[in-house]
């Protein structure tokens, strides 16, 4: 009987040792894989990028504004789907320390860019390696990212997401077993779903895009099915593996799920149900976010010049490509290649596939955003569009390669000036709103109101973006509304309450109880209120019905 215990024991002590040494030799041959200097490069390129916003721990005008340097994610963050987002927090103790979160988040998406790298490895040509290395610096330098940081409180988990799916779709394109492949990329597409939904985007994208460098490379048949066995595999066992999970969580919870962005009405059969207007909403989301204003993402791309000579430029080198494939009279590839550059676009934004009452805004813009520097990885590993086209010898191949990189400069060029556009625009807005917040503060003392025994519950009335005494440069204006600071979203009395509490706790540290959502309500809609002039002039802070009633402004009233 000790024998046998013995041998157990040392049975189970050498598989745990196996499994330890087979994870040490993972975590070696993945830093090995690592192009450090890649990584360091986009790291020191994003935090320059950033550095204002990191310096000066700018956040934006909404939750980055709300919460506080300690934030436990819960009920909320659960009832949205996010149920891993509980587990991260719990592991960095709730705490959000700025700078720390900012860098943090640039180092996550910094290392999901370069696992992108890696594996689209360019033909080693000049301008093929000067197009990776663009593709890279467009999206760690997206206003995308610099939304993820001006929510200080979620920014790690915004990163890990990201980072995550990454992984997820370099597991399916990694791994020759195609249970394995399925295995390890659903399990880090779950993980990535329960940080962010909207980063099965990039999942998608990244595996399409693969998907056609196969195709370009002329890949065998064979592989081609199991390479689409193991995405659609993955995809569907994550996306399961997922719901499980939440389904799980919010039964012991006893939590349900939000109608926030539709989440309470996803189900399978209402996206069977929705699928024709969800497929139109997906394209037309994917038009309006190169040639609409939804998303200011590049100075740029209001003159439209930008996009409609990368959407040509990109579009000919694709079609160059997909010629050659069409000429090999193979119907079957010939039907993928053509099935897979249609649905490019689509897979960008494919979580509207399932949320299809989904509002579209700029945080949930990262397949977007990763869609030409996806296009770009893919044409720079690809082969030549013809055998004559070698060492860009040839004259259109020349001209391709000089319109790539012309484009994904201009991209490059207007996405770092935008993301400088939104930091400008929060340090002036949180400047101009202190500056207001400030002189409240002064006039309440001047007035004895902290002299009372009992203080009345105070009630700001209005937007200090309205208000005369608020100045900023015209650029304010210029930037996306996330990052317009003082722009105060008036949806409900609550969302006004976490924004003026929070300029008095951490913009003008000063102790000021505000009323309640209730009275909020009630008193916004009278006449008193309404003929009250604006701060500071005389008699634009009142008592009514034992509240303090501050006027900021006349753009007050609760948007319906």
């Amino acid at each position: 009987m000790w024998k046998s215990l013995v041998y157990w024991r040392a049975e189970v002590y050498g598989r745990r040792n196996s499994m330890a040494v087979r994870i040490k030799t993972d975590i070696r041959r993945w830093l090995q894989e690592l192009d450090k200097k890649y990584f360091l490069v986009m790291l020191g390129f994003s935090a320059f990028v950033f550095f204002p916003l990191i310096a000066l721990r700018l956040t934006n005008t909404v939750d980055g504004l709300w919460t506080t340097t300690e934030y436990m994610a819960g009920t909320w963050e659960l009832s949205n789907g996010r149920w891993f987002w509980l587990v991260t927090s719990f592991l960095r103790f709730s705490l959000q320390l700025e700078p720390i979160n900012a860098v943090v988040c640039l180092v996550l998406v910094s290392l999901g860019v370069t696992r992108l790298h890696g594996l689209f490895k360019p033909v080693r040509e000049e301008g093929t390696i000067c197009l990776d290395w663009l593709a890279g610096l467009c999206y760690v330098s997206s206003t995308v990212i610099g939304c993820y940081l001006s929510f200080a409180h979620q920014s790690v988990e915004f990163g890990l997401a990201f980072c995550l799916s990454v992984l997820a779709a370099s597991c399916v394109i990694r791994n020759g077993s195609t249970a394995k492949g399925i295995a390890y990329g659903a399990f880090f597409l779950a993980l990535s779903l329960g940080l962010y939904q909207v980063e099965l985007a990039c999942f998608c994208l990244v595996l399409l895009a693969y998907f056609v460098l196969l195709l370009f490379r002329g890949e065998e048949k064979a592989k081609l099915r199991c390479f689409i066995a193991k995405s659609l595999g993955s995809a569907v066992c994550g996306a399961a593996l997922y719901w499980l999970v939440l389904q799980v969580i919010l039964k012991l919870s006893g939590v349900a799920m939000a109608e926030y962005q539709g989440g309470a009405s996803i189900s399978p059969l209402n996206m069977v149900k929705n699928l024709p207007q969800s497929i139109a909403k997906c394209y037309g989301q994917f038009w309006d976010y190169f040639f609409g204003d939804t998303v200011r993402h590049n100075t740029l791309q209001n003159t439209k010049v930008l996009y409609v000579l990368a959407f040509v430029f990109v579009g000919a080198a694709l079609l160059r490509r997909l010629a050659v494939i069409l000429r090999r009279k193979d119907a079957e590839t010939a039907f993928y290649a053509v099935a897979a550059l249609l649905v490019m676009p689509l897979a960008s934004v494919i979580f509207l596939l399932a949320a299809s009452q989904a509002t579209f805004y700029i945080p949930m813009a990262g397949g977007t955003a990763l869609f030409f520097p996806a296009c770009f990885w893919l044409l720079g590993a690809a082969q030549p569009a013809s055998n004559t086209e070698t060492s860009g010898k040839n004259k259109a191949g020349k001209v391709e390669k000089a319109a790539l990189l012309l484009a994904a400069a201009g991209i490059l060029y207007g996405s770092v000036f935008m993301s400088a556009i939104d930091q400008q625009a929060m340090y002036e807005g949180r400047k101009a709103t202190k500056q207001i917040a400030d002189l409240v503060a002064g006039e309440l003392v001047a007035e004895g109101y902290y002299d009372l025994p009992e203080k009345l519950p105070a009630m700001l009335v209005g937007r200090p973006s309205a208000s005369p005494l608020f100045r900023t440069h015209v650029i304010y204006w210029d930037a996306n509304d996330y990052a317009q600071v003082g722009l105060f979203k008036k949806g409900n009395a609550a969302t006004m309450r976490y924004s003026w509490n929070a300029v008095f706790r951490d913009l003008t540290p000063m102790q000021l109880e505000l009323c309640s959502d209730e009275v909020y309500d009630e008193l916004i809609q009278t006449e008193e209120i309404k003929r009250m002039p604006t701060f500071p002039e005389k008699g634009s802070m009142q008592e009514m019905d034992g509240v303090y009633v501050i006027k900021i402004s006349e753009d007050y009233l609760i948007d319906e």
